[in-house]
């Protein structure tokens, strides 16, 4: 069996694969979608960097995981748009229809990964959300280190750096990963975030994991997805 942490990249999608028990580790670009719809066989858990349940409202789980980064690493936790806005041709159209849904406008951000969130919430249903959670890195990355933000934002060399040095304490191999079998189009800290993702995926293996918010305040979307970000 395995869990994985998942992020995505230019390449499309960068899985951080970890065997159960042995805790060995491969990193391979896949279709995340077709993963979600027909699940492979060894799979246990799937941790996923990608908003998941999307609300005509501001979503309670994102406001509680900036509280929690405070700033500047709160600003990475950017509002989810609703799903009437992901079918826009532009940015200025999605900003149009977002505002006039949850009366705020959409992020460049937002728009950018738009069409990636879409494919996931397409596949995304109730049922498959007892094994694919949704995480955010950098929330991941705040409990590994005992529940502090990261010091510096993960583009630049000290921000990998310190990022790399908690996940090393987790997964040996990642040095490797990063500089051996980096596949095409994953950018370091697309790895680094997947790595996170994964770490996540092993603490729900274990039993481990929490939410952001408390279960007993966890939204449900219009088609009856949770609305919650795990670490």
């Amino acid at each position: 069996m395995i869990v994985a942490g998942v992020d995505g990249c230019h390449a499309g999608w960068i899985a951080f694969k970890v065997e159960l028990p042995s805790l060995a580790t491969s990193v391979e670009v896949i279709d995340l979608p077709a993963w979600l719809r027909k699940r492979p066989t060894e799979l246990a858990y799937l941790a996923i960097d990608i908003p998941i349940g999307l609300l005509d409202r501001s979503r309670a789980c994102d406001k509680e995981a900036r509280r929690k980064l405070g700033q500047p690493r709160g600003t990475s936790v950017f509002a989810a748009p609703c799903r009437a806005a992901l079918t826009a041709k532009n940015h200025a159209e999605a900003n149009e229809i977002n505002r006039h849904v949850t009366g705020r406008g959409l992020s460049q951000q937002a728009f950018h990964i738009g069409s990636k969130i879409k494919r996931v919430d397409d596949a995304m249903t109730p049922e498959r959300q007892q094994w694919a959670f949704e995480v955010h890195p950098e929330v991941c990355f705040w409990k590994l280190n005992g529940e502090r933000p990261m010091r510096h934002n993960k583009k630049t060399e000290p921000g990998r750096d310190e990022r790399l040095d908690l996940l090393r304490t987790e997964f040996p191999d990642i040095q490797r990963h990063l500089v051996n079998d980096r596949p095409p189009g994953v950018g370091k800290d697309d790895l680094l975030d997947a790595a996170a993702a994964a770490w996540t995926a092993l603490r729900l293996s274990n039993g481990e994991a929490h939410r952001v918010c408390e279960p007993k305040d966890a939204e449900r979307d219009e088609r009856g997805l949770i609305v919650s970000i795990w670490f």
